[in-house]
């Protein structure tokens, strides 16, 4: 009962994120995000969802945008670890640490403009600085005790006890937010800055992006329960677009090319890196067909390369079909996440994504990711090369 009144919440979550990006009277506007659990339908349905509410009816500085923003989520998710705590390093032959977390989350963030992007309509400078905190209750898989696929076989799933203690550990310095009872209550502080030349629609992208945010989570912030935090992270990214081709008439959109290419680099570091900073920082999860969480090491530098085939409209404004070809390449380095152990890797995949783009927030449908050999895999599916899974977004 527990987890349906969670996945229904999450959901109650999800309908409000609809709203995304659409004003909703007076100077309030809503966005907001989602995550799923693989193993509830699926991954099919959206298990975790959060909502942002922005008020901008303040104004510091003429023609340029001031919002005060407030960020809620809640839900349920899975997280999945191959390192082994005895070497710090990924393992292709241990059975992984597999649990689920209950978490809520909350935040405040401040957004003021400056200057006017060439686009027209928008901020072409935009500095930010807020606060994000979560309260997090890490439990035993809800799978435990039957088998999950790990290294292209079924394996047990152990609860978390049992994983440490295959170990002879109490707890583990590599996950430092499992710690006593499991139980995680942390803060962080960020600054972002963002540039925005980018003229963007559901069937066109043309300009360019360019974004910094620097995160500090101190351990005076993150040592209130017994799950532990302190870490830091710095992001650079730089995304630039053009639309090849756009056949449209007065009635509607019919088909649109349009070339993407995403250039991000991440440093993530720090003596106490919780689980759930390290699905962000590792290189795994910004190269596709990889898993998250997996070659997590201090630094990643990573090139995602899109082309777009959008069209035609299908019949309700908003509503359309997308074929998305990508290529992506990564490498990571420095030290793994908790370790003083370093190590290094190269990732790289290409594939196709195919989905159907709903008011250009969701894009929901398949991938399908061949990874290209060499010495690195998804370790749920072993040597297999290609690997598929439901999508809710494109990357970027």
């Amino acid at each position: 009962m527990k987890r349906k009144l969670i996945a229904l919440l999450a959901i109650s979550l999800v309908a409000l994120s609809a709203l995304s990006a659409f004003d909703i009277g007076g100077d309030w506007t809503i966005n907001g995000t989602i995550d799923q659990h693989p193993e509830i339908l699926i991954g099919f349905i959206p298990t975790y969802g959060e909502v942002t509410v922005g008020y901008t009816g303040l104004q510091l500085m003429e023609g340029n945008r001031t919002e005060l923003q407030l960020t809620a989520g809640a839900g349920y998710v899975e997280r999945r670890f191959w390192i082994d705590p005895s070497s710090g390093k990924e393992n292709r032959v241990m059975i992984p640490l597999t649990f689920d977390v209950l978490q809520v989350g909350w935040g405040l963030r401040f957004n003021q403009g400056f200057l006017e992007s060439p686009v027209g309509g928008k901020d072409l400078i935009t500095l930010s600085i807020g606060y994000k905190g979560r309260y997090e209750d890490a439990m035993d898989s809800m799978v435990a005790g039957k088998t999950k696929p790990a290294w292209g076989i079924e394996r047990d799933v152990p609860t978390i006890s049992e994983f440490f203690n295959g170990f002879n550990l109490d707890d583990s310095r590599l996950y430092p937010d499992l710690r006593g009872n499991h139980q995680y209550l942390g803060s962080n502080l960020f600054f972002n800055f963002f540039l925005d030349a980018m003229e963007d629609t559901l069937t066109t992208n043309d300009g360019y992006t360019l974004e910094f945010q620097a995160d500090w989570a101190p351990y005076g912030l993150n040592a209130a329960l017994d799950g532990k935090g302190d870490f830091y992270q710095f992001t650079l990214e730089a995304v630039g677009a053009k639309t090849l081709y756009h056949y449209k008439t007065e009635s509607m959109s019919w088909f649109s090319v349009v070339i993407i290419d995403r250039l991000r680099a991440n440093w993530l570091s720090g003596e106490l890196v919780p689980t759930y900073i390290q699905k962000l920082g590792s290189l795994g999860r910004q190269v596709r067909g990889y898993s998250s969480y997996t070659y997590g090491t201090e630094f990643y530098v990573v090139n995602n390369l899109d082309l777009r085939l959008t069209g035609p409209d299908m019949g309700v404004d908003g509503l359309s079909p997308r074929i998305n070809f990508f290529f992506d390449i990564g490498y990571g380095a420095g030290r793994y996440f908790n370790t003083e152990n370093p190590g290094s890797n190269l990732l790289s995949s290409t594939g196709v994504q195919l989905t159907v783009s709903i008011f250009d927030i969701i894009d929901l449908g398949y991938q399908i990711a061949y990874l290209i050999p060499g010495n690195t895999y998804n370790y749920a599916k072993g040597d297999q090369r290609v690997s598929g899974s439901f999508t809710f977004f494109l990357d970027f």
